[in-house]
């Protein structure tokens, strides 16, 4: 076990901040209306397909909770991405698995921040214009599983990091 301080106060603010957005797009097919969510708009791929859950959650009436759910997204975004970047430079600082990890994670965040974005930004344009767009629409669906690739690499090279440094043996 080494000394050497971990730097994931923002990353674990950036958990929170994943758990509140969660609980923003479960809201949203909460009436039973609504059978389409976040996850469904952001795998569309087409601007049919964004339009017809667009079209569902305006007369379900939570198409403002859309809204404000995309716009948290953005913010946990920012949190949970520079806390990963931050965590995984921390972790660099170490020596063997525990530095190897933190570069993966460093690395990761910055593809997270990047995919999940772009993904985003471009699903919050076509919510706000109330109108879907193929190429929006396909290019948020194919960033959408690096994104999640991405946020697993964080999540998981964070929690093994700790780990490694908690119980691994100690150095030499």
């Amino acid at each position: 076990m080494t000394s050497q301080k971990s730097d994931i106060r923002l990353w674990l603010w950036g958990l929170l901040a994943f758990a509140i957005v969660i609980a923003l797009s479960l809201a949203i097919t909460a009436p039973e209306d609504v059978t389409l969510g976040i996850a469904e708009h952001q795998a569309a791929g087409s601007a049919a397909r964004v339009d017809e859950i667009q079209a569902q959650w305006r007369e379900g009436g939570v198409r403002t909770l859309a809204i404000v759910a995309m716009l948290g997204d953005l913010v946990f975004i920012g949190i949970y991405g520079w806390g990963s970047w931050r965590a995984g430079r921390s972790f660099m600082a170490g020596t063997g698995s525990v530095s190897m990890l933190g570069l993966l994670v460093a690395i990761s965040a910055l593809v997270f921040l990047v995919t999940d974005y772009t993904e985003t930004i471009l699903q919050l344009i076509q919510l706000i214009q109330d109108k879907g767009s193929d190429a929006m629409a396909a290019v948020a669906a194919t960033v959408r599983p690096i994104k999640m690739l991405s946020w697993i690499a964080t999540f998981g090279g964070v929690l093994m990091a700790l780990a490694i440094r908690r119980f691994g043996a100690p150095a030499a």
